[in-house]
C-alpha cells in the first residue's frame, strides 16, 4: 500500500471521524452500521484511532538563534507558549544548523505560537544583553549564571500572565496522539534543569522579573491572518 499524503490522510480521517460520531447515535442500527464502517476504513487504510485524531494537526517551526541545544530559559519559554496556545512543542537540537522549536496543534495555533516565540525570544535576548552590561565586573562564569537566572525569572513572569489555553478534549487528544506518533515519549519542550542560584544571585532574578513586567503576552483568537503582535514593550 502506498503512503498517503497528509491531505489524503486528512480526507480519510475525516470520513472515519464522521463514522465514529454516528456510532454514538441513539439509533442502534445506525450506530452499529457506522461502527462497522469506521472499523472497515481503519483496516483498509491500516490506520489506528490515534492516526485519525492526529490527522488534523499541523506544525510550525521557528529558530532559536543559537547553535546546538538552546538554553533552559528558551526551552522554558517554548513550554509557556505551548500552554498558552494549546499546542505541543519540541526542541530540535542543531548541529551544523541552528537549533529550533517546533510547535504542533490544530488550525492556526502552531503558527501563532511560533510567531509569539520569535517575538519574545528577540525581546528576552535584548533584555539579557542590557542586563549583562550592568554586571561587567563579574567573571565570565558568574556573569553567565546571573544572566541565565535573569532570563529564567523573565520567562517566569511572562508565564504568570498566561491563562493556559487548554482547548477542548478533542484538541488535547489530537495533540497528544500526534506527539506520540511523530516524536514519541521524549518530546517535551523543556529539556534541561534550571540554573542553580547562589545566595547573592537574588538580584539577578529580581531584575529579570522586573524587566518582564513591561512585556504583555496576549492569547489571540486564531484567525485566517496570523500576523498578530503579542508582545508590547514600551521600555
Amino acid at each position: 500500500m502506498s503512503v498517503m499524503s497528509p491531505e489524503e490522510l486528512r480526507k480519510v480521517a475525516g470520513k472515519i471521524a464522521k463514522c465514529m460520531a454516528l456510532a454514538a447515535s441513539d439509533n442502534p442500527g445506525e450506530a452499529e452500521a457506522a461502527k462497522r464502517q469506521a472499523q472497515a476504513l481503519l483496516k483498509k487504510h491500516n490506520l489506528t484511532v490515534g492516526d485519525v485524531s492526529a490527522a488534523d494537526v499541523r506544525e510550525a517551526r521557528t529558530k532559536t538563534g543559537l547553535n546546538y541545544r538552546p538554553p533552559v530559559y528558551l526551552s522554558y519559554l517554548a513550554r509557556v507558549i505551548s500552554d498558552a496556545f494549546g499546542c505541543g512543542g519540541v526542541v530540535n537540537v542543531g548541529y551544523s544548523a541552528q537549533a529550533s522549536i517546533t510547535f504542533f496543534g490544530l488550525g492556526a495555533k502552531p503558527e501563532l505560537a511560533a510567531y509569539t516565540f520569535d517575538v519574545l525570544r528577540r525581546q528576552i535576548v535584548k533584555d539579557r544583553a542590557a542586563f549583562v552590561a550592568t554586571i561587567k565586573r563579574y567573571k565570565r562564569a558568574n556573569k553567565t549564571r546571573k544572566a541565565n537566572l535573569f532570563c529564567e525569572a523573565w520567562v517566569c513572569r511572562v508565564g504568570q500572565q498566561v491563562s493556559e489555553f487548554a482547548g477542548n478534549e478533542r484538541e488535547k487528544v489530537a495533540v497528544e496522539a500526534y506527539r506520540q506518533k511523530r516524536y514519541g515519549a521524549k518530546s517535551k519542550a523543556e529539556t534541561r534543569t534550571q540554573t542553580t542560584a547562589l545566595p547573592n544571585d537574588w538580584q539577578a532574578s529580581a531584575a529579570g522579573y522586573s524587566a518582564a513586567e513591561r512585556v504583555s503576552l496576549h492569547t489571540p483568537v486564531p484567525t485566517e491572518r496570523v500576523a498578530m503582535l503579542v508582545c508590547d514593550n514600551n521600555g
